[in-house]
């Protein structure tokens, strides 16, 4: 009775804590998407190709500044609570190092390099969001079993980041790529800023400049983990540098305002492997139970992910260019071909940690890497004829090839039967896609009522099938109660 009572009280704040973290990605997700329509329609795609071109090298380096740490940390502390402090200590020495290092690179290539006044300052102020990574501190929380608690903080930077960049909208008429990079940095400081204010209310320790002789041994387990973060941001991030390279101002402007507006899925994605990475880890010895809890995952992570592509295609089509302006029309087919990887990506990341919960991390990095070189030859070669159009499909390439190495491994630690459940939530999605443009291609009906018929399709077609159920839709609580 006590174990069970125990197991219950575990599994209410396993929910507790998926509920607020998943509620706290919904509202994220909001501020930012209000913040990257107020920097695109005020800087318009040239200057907000610059910022996102930026941008773009910040989120690169920044995987090398948290060196892996966030996940080595989180499995150390939780390990070994003893060792809490000097775990914390070598966390924040490493990354404060890296932070410096990067940020004083960063101010001497913008002094070096031909670039205006106002590029110079801009590359300044966002590069020195790297100076408050060391502060975060969504690892503790997370070893602590509190991730909730990184939530304010990641609100209150959006809130505050956004805020700002609307008040100087409205005081001056206009907002400046400085003045986009002052509030992307300012996000991170306020984030890291209230963390702290919300540890130091949860008495945690933040011993950040204690004596400690943990580093050696973080940087040689963060290693491999910050390679293969730095593989997973080539994805995302190496396309938009390309495109600043070997294309246009306005196709990198295109690029980085496609790629942006897919981060808030990208964002969501996260915090939903964050949730489940545990449920996989906790059963990854005991084959019959992982496939079973996989049977689970992965339809519920296709019910997530492909209707969102099946209506974000044709919901781009019709409100990305009266969202931003007419001269982003040429954004709209990059950001369709992006986000049409999520159909199978979404859920395909299960794939690897599936891998890395059972002990296996050389077989996803490996292909990360075989995607990362496959996404960028592909841009070599795509980019200069087709722009953004070629920037997306490389990246898209490179996504498939990395999914695809690690699904025979995969295969040899578990067999989900989930290929027919797969294929019904995807045709059905993709039905509800290709009635949209039945719609408006032959008949006189408007976007919208097309996009209602198209969602219609969609939700019809799961609920008669059973995908969507009353039954089916409680199965997250129970996936939180612990194995025996």
């Amino acid at each position: 009775m006590v174990a069970q009572s125990v197991d219950s009280a575990r599994s209410k704040r396993a929910v507790g804590n998926a509920a607020i973290l998943t509620l706290g990605a919904g509202v994220e997700t909001a501020l930012q998407f209000f913040f990257l329509l107020l920097a695109g329609r005020e800087l318009g795609p040239e200057q907000f190709g610059f910022y996102g071109y930026l941008l773009a090298l910040v989120t690169i380096v920044s995987a090398v500044v948290h060196y892996g740490l966030p996940v080595i940390s989180v499995r150390e502390i939780a390990q070994r609570p003893a060792d809490s402090p000097a775990l914390f200590s070598a966390t924040f020495r490493i990354r404060a190092v890296l932070a410096v290092v990067s940020f004083a690179c960063a101010v001497l290539a913008a002094w070096l390099l031909p670039q205006s006044v106002e590029q110079r300052w801009a590359i300044w102020l966002i590069f020195a969001y790297l100076l408050f990574l060391p502060f975060d501190l969504s690892f503790l929380f997370d070893a602590h079993q509190a991730s909730r608690w990184d939530v304010p903080g990641r609100i209150g930077g959006r809130v505050v980041s956004v805020g700002l960049l609307f008040l100087l909208w409205k005081i001056r008429g206009r907002v400046t790529v400085v003045d986009v990079a002052l509030c992307s940095s300012l996000l991170m400081l306020v984030n890291a800023g209230i963390a702290w204010l919300v540890a130091r209310a949860r008495r945690l320790s933040l011993p950040w400049l204690s004596p400690t002789r943990e580093v050696a041994g973080l940087v040689r387990s963060g290693t491999p983990i910050m390679l293969a973060n730095v593989l997973t941001f080539g994805f995302s991030q190496m396309q938009t540098i390309l495109v600043k390279w070997f294309s246009t101002a306005l196709e990198t402007g295109y690029y980085a305002l496609a790629s942006r507006l897919l981060m808030p899925l990208l964002i969501f994605k996260g915090v939903l492997y964050r949730v489940f990475f545990p449920l996989i880890s906790e059963v990854a010895a005991d084959r019959e139970a992982l496939t079973a809890r996989l049977e689970k995952l992965f339809p519920l992570l296709a019910l997530i992910f492909m209707p969102a592509v099946g209506l974000g295609i044709p919901a781009a089509q019709m409100i990305l260019v009266p969202l931003f302006g007419a001269e982003y029309g040429g954004a709209v087919l990059p950001f369709q071909i992006a986000i049409s990887h999520m159909l199978l990506t979404g859920m395909g990341s299960l794939f690897g940690n599936t891998l890395v919960a059972t002990g296996d991390e050389r077989t996803p990095t490996v292909g990360l890497a075989l995607g990362c070189a496959v996404s960028l030859a592909a841009g070599f070669a795509l980019i200069a004829p087709l722009g953004a159009t070629g920037a997306a499909l490389a990246s898209c390439g490179g996504e498939f090839v990395s999914m695809g190495y690690c699904i025979p491994k995969f295969l040899r630690v578990a067999r989900p039967r989930i290929a027919a459940r797969m294929i019904r939530i995807g045709a059905f999605s993709i039905a509800g896609c290709a009635m949209f443009y039945a719609i408006t291609g032959w008949t006189s009906l408007s976007s919208g009522a097309a996009l209602v018929a198209a969602t219609l399709v969609i939700a019809g077609g799961l609920w008669t099938s059973g995908e969507i159920s009353r039954e089916r839709l409680q199965i997250l609580p129970g996936l939180f109660r612990r194995v025996k």
